[in-house]
């Protein structure tokens, strides 16, 4: 059932698709250009087309121009570095046609997985809002439109904000990779092989643990607390399959997939191998920790 009010003006409606109650807190702006005004040329600036093709379209204002999802599979996404907003609040102004099944979908940790999404129902530039209810600990989030349908879909406003007062259940994450954070409470689930280990909030996906031994004998250590749990890390210990960050873990040299996590808003790149295998300590890296990554 959707619950809307008036037009773009309009506030603070609740959309009930399996979302939680509304909070009482609209600040925090978790994406940029939720106005879809900043273009740069043919394409949003901040928001990046995946598929098909969008175009600037007039919205309850001819003088107010959104966003047309001018094909079916037309897909925009942004991504985000946030990792603390416990409840999240979208609200939509948009002109909606049944058949254009539109779809907001949500995919913590950033990993190409979305873990929840919901339609966009029709409506005809009245506000509509929902919630949900973070997972427990993640890694950035990145939002996703997308057209499934052939109707008309011009959107004057996606704002995304951090909200509070989620009543509902957390978004359950499952699958997570090597060096993801997990819940140990069984909220956020690894990937089968890794253990969930640490503090609750900062733990991590990893090879082992406390309670989790290394099959060949290896010391389950750490290289710092922004790092999972492994087993000889760094040793050339890991077999093809084996979780890993730098090729120095494998029996192989080669680590294939790891990716650095930012902890910080720094700017650049790492060099993993570089940063953790010896060679160098890049000033860039400081800040970052490692996830995913198997032994070729």
């Amino acid at each position: 059932m959707n619950r809307r009010i008036g037009n773009r003006g309009a506030v603070c409606a609740a959309l009930a698709l399996g979302f939680a109650s509304l909070g009482d807190d609209c600040d925090g702006d978790l994406v940029q250009d939720p106005t879809f005004r900043d273009w740069c040329g043919d394409t949003l600036c901040s928001w990046t087309l995946v598929a098909g093709h969008i175009a600037r379209a007039p919205t309850w204002n001819a003088n107010d121009l959104g966003v047309s999802f001018v094909d079916q599979g037309t897909e925009i996404s942004q991504a985000t570095t946030e990792t603390s907003a416990t409840c999240i609040l979208f609200t939509s102004v948009a002109d909606i046609d049944p058949s254009a099944e539109l779809t907001l979908g949500v995919d913590f940790n950033s990993d190409g997985t979305i873990d929840y999404s919901a339609p966009l129902g029709a409506t005809n530039w009245q506000s509509v809002e929902s919630e949900i209810t973070a997972p427990l600990a993640y890694q950035g989030v990145t939002f996703y439109l997308t057209k499934a349908g052939t109707g008309t879909a011009v959107l004057a406003e996606m704002r995304i904000q951090s909200s509070s007062g989620c009543t509902a259940a957390p978004v359950t994450v499952k699958d997570l990779q090597f060096g993801e954070k997990c819940d140990p409470d069984g909220g956020n689930v690894c990937a089968s092989g890794l253990t969930c280990f640490g503090v609750s909030g900062d733990a991590l996906c990893s090879q082992c643990s406390d309670a989790v031994t290394c099959a060949n004998g290896a010391t389950c250590s750490t290289r710092s607390v922004f790092f999972p749990s492994q087993c000889g890390p760094g040793q050339g210990l890991g077999d093809a399959g084996a979780p890993c960050l730098v090729g120095t873990d494998c029996a192989s040299g080669t680590c294939n997939g790891a990716v650095p996590v930012a902890l910080a808003d720094e700017a650049g790149t790492c060099d993993l191998d570089a940063a953790l295998g010896g060679d160098a300590n890049p000033s860039n890296c400081q800040w970052y920790g490692a996830r995913g990554g198997t032994c070729r």
